[in-house]
């Protein structure tokens, strides 16, 4: 986990080192990694690795798909991403899409009758947005996904991630 920290910050002070630009207003493909803090049922946040991409459509839509790796399964989504900017570098955004998560077997002390689940339905995400560079960003956010009850794995997700544009 702490390895991933410190890729990320790095990443962050790399990207910090040239002017912040405004948001920007042309279409455009996006991709990006993050650190996802996972909530399990009776244990500690873990840290999980996400990756994303997608396509911005301007300054106010995009759509995008990612995945979160969960070690014993992951996760899975696409979805609409509407934002507002709010000044020329910060932005809030929401998504609403759908996701899949898979597990093939729930860490300890997950009782074993949990183990393999698929479970699909409605995913929706808000956050924030901060332009670091022309082409690479900061964003922080809440994550919702499709997990039924009882799970050991709680539903909710908080991510901070880089994000680039090509």
């Amino acid at each position: 986990m702490q390895k991933v920290f410190a890729v990320l910050l790095a990443g962050m002070v790399a990207a910090g080192a040239a002017c912040a630009e405004p948001v920007r207003s042309a279409p455009q493909a996006y991709a990006g990694v993050g650190v996802s803090g996972v909530d399990y049922v009776g244990a500690a946040t873990k840290a999980s690795p996400k990756v994303f991409g997608g396509y911005q459509f301007g300054k106010q839509l995009a759509v995008e798909g990612g995945a979160v790796d969960f070690r014993n399964g992951y996760g899975m989504y696409i979805a609409v991403k509407p934002s507002i900017p709010l000044t020329e570098k910060l932005s809030v955004y929401g998504k609403l899409g759908v996701a899949q998560t898979r597990r093939t077997a729930l860490p300890p002390p997950a009782p074993a009758a949990l183990g393999r689940k698929n479970e699909t339905g409605a995913y929706g995400a808000f956050g924030l947005q901060y332009s670091i560079t022309p082409n690479a960003a900061i964003t922080a956010e809440y994550e919702r996904l499709p997990l039924e009850k009882p799970s050991a794995l709680k539903p909710n997700v908080f991510t901070l991630a880089l994000q680039f544009f090509f």
